[in-house]
């Protein structure tokens, strides 16, 4: 498959799996809407410099966005991604769940 294709593929399987549109995309990388749409819909590669832009926005890697196989995520683990949507008080929820959850499992542990 021509690397324009798999630029193209890789770069809106991303935007699908991180719920990111287009505008958002732009808005985040600086990308103009007109150079992106041309970069999602396989007119044009885009430079280096902005695979690195939207790799960075997306949370991937940019060897990956080239087509290398090699895993998507760029060191930063999704569910870390998904946990800094969370408004702070929702996150102090969520952390003290996950320590009874261990805490527990601790108990469950020393139990057996």
């Amino acid at each position: 498959m021509d690397n324009i294709y798999i630029i193209k593929n890789r770069l809106n399987e991303a935007l699908h799996l991180r719920g990111i549109t287009a505008a958002d995309l732009s808005r985040m990388t600086g990308i103009n809407k007109s150079s992106l749409s041309r970069y999602l819909s396989g007119e044009s590669i885009p430079r280096s410099l902005a695979i690195g832009k939207m790799a960075e926005a997306l949370h991937v890697n940019p060897a990956w966005v080239l087509g290398y196989d090699v895993p998507m995520e760029n060191g930063t683990p999704f569910v870390k991604l998904e946990i800094d949507k969370l408004s702070p008080d929702n996150q102090q929820r969520l952390f003290a769940y996950y320590e009874g959850l261990l805490a527990s499992q601790g108990e469950n542990n020393g139990n057996t």
